[in-house]
């Protein structure tokens, strides 16, 4: 038997019979392969591998689990039910989702509810590092990033178009008329902001003024749809080597309201993961006018709201993001505290409304230009300390510190090991604290081939 005090370890145990009960034909049913990938902030995600026999035939299926998590949450309230049932409904539609299997409301299971769903292959824009700095994105062609763009926002236009009354998603909550989608979803996100306070006396001035002007001028929206929440190309799983979309992933915010939220977010969001890392948005990322052009033309609908909700997105995201450095300080990860009311949402809903800038924007460095040092301190055996100085884009190492460096890197000297190779996925060790970042993230990012380099000469040595 597996310990019960190991997650992989009482998944296993507990699952597999629980899944036999759901599987009575499947003979000598077996669990494995089971691991966390480092994706989502808030739902815990396992992939494992679901083996049996069935007629006299071996059959396995790849099979993602999802679970509310056990402590630090993001959001007040997880209902993992709304998400299995909104997936269920959208396979009658033309929005492509996983299959659904099964779901489990009871926390007895695993200790927290979850439900399971079909694995299916794929590659994602990743937000950490930005995929504007890294990754599928950062690699395609301007053709290509150009195509996953658009085909992200016809996922957006399906959605919103998709026959929520026929699919039976009316348990989201219907809307009152008049201005009642927008006083609904205001009155979630003002509870919300209460739920991450630490202490009643705690303040927000900039995410409360913009609360307060949402309200001001809240307008009667055109239609009522089903809103994605999420819109964004992270939450899409794109095929290879086509870039045709696999499914649309991640309903955790989900709800019925005006389109034009999902529109605000979705330009929002790419804004956000540019402009947060300082890094130029990439060619072929088409632009915010094309972007909204392009939905009216999907959709037959014109946006009359943008404005009224990207301020809409940025508060909501900003919420959301004192909330995820809240979990990770609590997980021992070092935040620093100005964070929460110093940052890229909190200055952007200040210049668009007027108010006074939360704090001051850092002059943004220049690799190409500027002169930047970047320290790695990795400690346990085999632990050193070096940096790197870079100009004008060209990196020389050396051993032992340097003062104020542009960026610090800190981790164990294994764990560096396994992040080079790709045994330890680097978004799951910098939400754990065994990966730390200090400084300009940006730096990092646009040097990782000449680190790449310096860490590959070394070995040679």
């Amino acid at each position: 038997m597996k310990n019960e005090q190991d997650t992989f370890g009482r998944i296993m145990t507990h699952l597999v019979p629980w899944l036999q009960k759901r599987m009575p034909g499947a003979q000598h049913l077996s669990i494995s392969g089971i691991q966390k990938p480092g994706m989502g902030l808030s739902n815990e995600t396992f992939l494992f591998d679901l083996a049996w026999e069935e007629q006299g035939k071996r059959i396995t299926k790849g099979m993602v689990l999802r679970a509310a998590p056990l402590d630090h949450k993001v959001f007040p309230e997880y209902h993992l039910n709304h998400q299995f049932l909104i997936m269920r409904a959208l396979r009658q539609s033309n929005v492509p989702v996983p299959e659904m299997f099964w779901q489990e409301e009871a926390p007895e299971v695993i200790g927290t509810p979850f439900y399971i769903m079909e694995r299916l292959s794929g590659t994602m824009p990743k937000d950490y590092p930005s995929y504007h700095g890294s990754g599928v994105y950062f690699d395609a062609t301007p053709e290509q990033r150009s195509l996953m763009w658009w085909r992200a926002l016809e996922m957006l236009a399906r959605t919103n178009m998709a026959d929520w009354r026929k699919l039976g998603l009316d348990f989201l909550g219907v809307p009152q008329a008049g201005t009642g989608p927008i006083d609904r979803q205001l009155a979630y996100w003002s509870r919300f902001l209460d739920w991450i306070k630490d202490d009643p006396s705690e303040s927000y001035p900039v995410l409360e003024k913009a609360l307060q002007w949402l309200r001001d001028n809240a307008y009667v929206p055109e239609r009522v749809c089903l809103c994605w929440g999420d819109a964004r190309m992270g939450n899409v799983l794109y095929g290879e080597p086509d870039f045709n979309v696999v499914a649309v992933l991640d309903w955790e915010m989900a709800f019925l309201g005006d389109p034009e939220a999902d529109l605000a977010w979705f330009v929002f969001m790419d804004w956000y993961l540019s402009a947060e890392y300082s890094l130029p948005r990439l060619p072929g990322s088409p632009g915010r006018d094309e972007t909204i052009r392009r939905y009216e033309e999907l959709t037959g609908w014109k946006v009359r709201n943008f404005d009224y909700n990207e301020v809409f997105a940025a508060m909501r995201f900003g919420m959301i993001l004192i909330s995820v450095l809240k979990k990770m300080k609590r997980q021992g990860v070092p935040i620093a505290d100005d964070m929460y009311h110093n940052n890229c949402c909190t200055r952007r809903i200040a210049d668009v409304l007027g108010l006074e800038a939360p704090g001051e924007h850092k002059k943004t460095v220049n690799v190409k230009e500027d002169l930047v040092t970047i320290q790695f301190n990795f400690t346990g055996p085999g632990g050193s300390d070096w940096y790197i100085v870079s100009e004008q884009g060209r990196a020389r190492r050396h051993e032992g510190t340097v003062k104020d460096p542009t960026c610090t890197v800190r981790a164990t000297a294994e764990d560096w090991r396994c992040l080079q190779n790709g045994t330890l996925n680097q978004i799951e060790a910098w939400k754990t604290g065994r990966l730390v970042v200090e400084g300009e993230l940006k730096v990092m990012i646009e040097l990782k081939d000449e680190i790449s380099r310096l860490q590959s000469a070394e070995a040679r040595v």
